[in-house]
């Protein structure tokens, strides 16, 4: 009786889990303040059927949690930032001297924003250990590819269909600001391609490195082929270069996983597979033409001049030294977490039509100035163990399930991808594709764990 009550408690958990990353995208990248309310109040029920779970039966072997410990060391230090307890940290610029004397006995400049960052840091860190629990099961894992394939798939047609019938609304129906760029069912271009970025490398190493139906190979291609095409009409040129840095990144990993594997695990279609990339490839470049190249080069053209509403290259460097003079003004626990839009406009200006600057257009960057030298030492910790838990499932990745095998390279490559354009806009600000990110990054390292707890299946 109390496996059946566990085993339906994890269930409930994964369909949650799952369902929540693919409504957050929906619900405009949940970046408003009813979709975040409803964010954080899920995550609260999740934390509810995860205690209740630990309480029934332990969930044991505490070590696989540790990746989640520099995310908790942030939303503590956010909430420090907002507690009063000492003076604020000293401005160079007078003109910052006002906004300091506002939050004189905290360390964040703005700590109103700072709780609410460290509420949305609550959720992610709770729907992060709900999915490294979860996903420890491979036929979930699996599922959840499937999943991540269709949806990315569906979400791209919508895209393209939406662009070629735009009418100035979000799902034909929603009014948006005359100052934003939506495309898909976010409100600006870049997010979208941040989302393509973190899930087409899953279905393509699908399709390259495992054994599978030929009618999942089919749909898989489908799905990859729609992605890119998406992210190309997009014409976000941090998605481009971040695209072009996967598919790089995508000639070596494969590869290499081929070279370990023993001959029972090659997949005997890997020959027909090897093709299936080049047409894929062609029909990706076959599409993007049918927009006309010249949309193309005006974007790419465009990347060091600033537009009349456009963030160029030339633009964000202004944006990141007037973000550096805030780092160096608070080196140690920066600005506040969240704080950033209160504190830009004492030290530069959007070129751009509208005024308000609301992040730095560079997410390492932004690190800095919210949370200083600390988050940037948290920020380094998680890599490590990222990259710690890559390595530890690497000399065994031949003794891996093809799903899983595929959810290694793939994965790898995502977050090669998300790095590469965090250099250059804020995808990992926007709720959604926070959120994406962790999950990717639970089901990468989790693909080194078999099914080994009966409980822990989805049936």
């Amino acid at each position: 009786m109390q496996k059946q009550t566990v085993s339906k408690l994890d269930r409930m958990i994964f369909i949650d889990l799952l369902g929540t990353v693919l409504l957050s995208v929906l619900a405009f990248g949940t970046v408003e303040p009813w979709s975040l309310a409803v964010f954080e109040l899920n995550a609260l029920l999740l934390l509810l059927l995860l205690s209740l779970r630990c309480v029934l039966v332990p969930i044991g072997d505490p070590g696989r949690f540790r990746i989640a410990l520099p995310l908790l060391g942030l939303l503590l230090l956010g909430v420090c930032q907002f507690i009063p307890f000492g003076p604020v940290n000293p401005v160079t610029m007078p003109e910052a001297s006002p906004l300091a004397s506002l939050g004189a006995r905290t360390l964040s400049l703005e700590p109103y924003a700072t709780r609410q960052a460290a509420l949305k840091l609550l959720a992610l860190l709770i729907y992060f250990l709900a999915a490294i629990h979860v996903l420890k099961d491979s036929r979930r894992r699996k599922f959840t590819l499937i999943t991540l394939t269709i949806f990315g798939f569906a979400v791209s047609l919508f895209a393209i269909v939406q662009r070629f019938t735009y009418n100035g609304k979000l799902y034909w129906f929603r009014s948006v600001s005359p100052y934003i760029a939506p495309y898909g069912p976010y409100g600006n271009y870049n997010h979208f391609s941040g989302l393509v970025e973190l899930i087409l490398p899953l279905p393509l190493a699908w399709i390259a490195i495992t054994r599978t139906r030929l009618e999942m190979r089919v749909i898989a291609l489908f799905s990859v082929v729609m992605m890119a095409v998406a992210l190309i009409f997009s014409l976000s040129r941090g998605g481009m270069l971040a695209l072009a840095v996967q598919g790089l990144a995508f000639i070596i990993l494969p590869r290499l996983i081929s070279r370990k594997l023993n001959p029972i695990h090659e997949n005997p279609n890997f020959g027909g597979n090897k093709l299936l990339i080049p047409v894929a490839a062609i029909a990706v470049l076959v599409m993007a033409l049918w927009i006309g190249y010249e949309p193309l080069l005006k974007r790419v053209g465009g990347t060091l001049s600033q537009g009349a509403g456009e963030y160029s290259v030339t633009t964000r460097m202004e944006y990141w030294r007037a973000s550096w003079r805030i780092f160096l003004d608070h080196p140690l626990a920066g600005a506040g977490i969240g704080a950033f839009p209160a504190v830009y406009p004492a030290y530069g200006k959007s070129t751009a039509k509208f005024e308000r600057l609301e992040q730095t257009h560079n997410d390492y960057l932004q690190l800095l100035t919210d949370a200083g030298i600390i988050g940037a030492l948290l920020g380094v910790w998680f890599l490590f163990e990222l990259i710690a838990a890559v390595r530890r499932i690497w000399p065994d990745i031949n003794l891996l399930r093809g799903s899983d095998r595929a959810i290694v390279a793939g994965g790898c490559i995502s977050m090669i991808g998300i790095f590469i354009h965090s250099f250059l806009d804020f995808n990992l600000q926007i709720a959604a594709n926070a959120l994406l990110f962790l999950f990717v990054v639970a089901l990468l390292t989790s693909s080194g764990k078999s099914a080994t707890d009966p409980l822990s299946r989805l049936s």
